[in-house]
């Protein structure tokens, strides 16, 4: 029996994260409705398995009732692909910087409303705990990210990191970092081949910028359970590869697995 018969499965939408190959999250960043509908329907017509919708891309990011709206009306252009609602602040990558608790109460609506089904939660945001607890009151499972855009941990530092989301009540554990030498991207491989036997949710690594790019793809050996990839427009990382490149890639190296 393979290593990964043993994984944990999360089941959202009938799309099973941890078990086959990875799955395939395609990002919306466009700023504005009439260019994010165009992206939303482009998905739609893809072979992606998951819809990310980075909200803190979106022009009217902090009127909620348009984010609520536009979240359903995203959610009605991809159909049954599910749809992970993730607000990145300027501490993780974005440029937003929401004032107060702007964070939690945007996760909360999105959350209420009924319209993701699944959400980010930053799991170094202060408001971390307020958010887990706003998800789970409208049962939508939650992925615990951290990303260090400035260096790679330890291997043991990065399983740790992912341990201790999942030991908050996170459904996902995800961890990005960026590495400086080949040596971090062996570092974040190790940690997640060795966290996917111990800890008892799905994991999502990857290895930053064109140095990591194999991380992304080789998440079934390894034991990530997704990956995210473009699709002829912007990432919401760096180091992304366009959809079809990332599909044809997996399905080579997971022909045998």
């Amino acid at each position: 029996m393979s290593a990964a018969a043993n994984r944990p499965v999360l089941t959202i939408r009938g799309v099973e994260l941890g078990v086959g190959r990875p799955k395939v999250i395609v990002p919306l960043t466009d700023a504005h409705d009439s260019s994010l509908i165009a992206s939303a329907k482009r998905i739609a017509a893809s072979r992606t398995d998951m819809v990310e919708w980075r909200v803190d891309r979106y022009a009217s990011r902090d009127d909620h009732t348009k984010v609520v709206a536009m979240a359903a009306r995203i959610h009605e252009i991809i159909g049954e692909r599910p749809l992970l609602f993730t607000p990145r602040t300027k501490h993780e990558g974005s440029d937003w910087n929401p004032p107060g608790d702007s964070y939690r109460d945007i996760i909360a609506d999105a959350c209420a409303s009924g319209t993701v089904d699944m959400v980010d939660v930053q799991y170094l945001n202060p408001a971390v705990k307020r958010c887990f607890e706003a998800a789970r009151a409208h049962r939508v499972p939650i992925i615990a990210s951290n990303h260090d855009f400035n260096g790679t941990p330890s291997a043991t530092a990065i399983a740790d990191g992912l341990d201790a989301m999942a030991s908050l009540g996170a459904d996902i554990a995800k961890m990005a970092v960026m590495p400086r030498k080949p040596a971090d991207v062996a570092a974040l491989l190790e940690a997640t081949a060795v966290a996917a036997q111990t800890i008892r949710v799905p994991l999502i690594t990857m290895s930053m910028g064109p140095l990591g790019v194999i991380s992304r793809l080789a998440g079934q050996v390894f034991g990530s359970c997704a990956t995210f990839a473009t699709l002829g427009g912007e990432g919401s990382a760096p180091g992304q590869l366009p959809l079809d490149e990332v599909l044809a890639v997996m399905d080579l190296l997971g022909r045998d697995l």
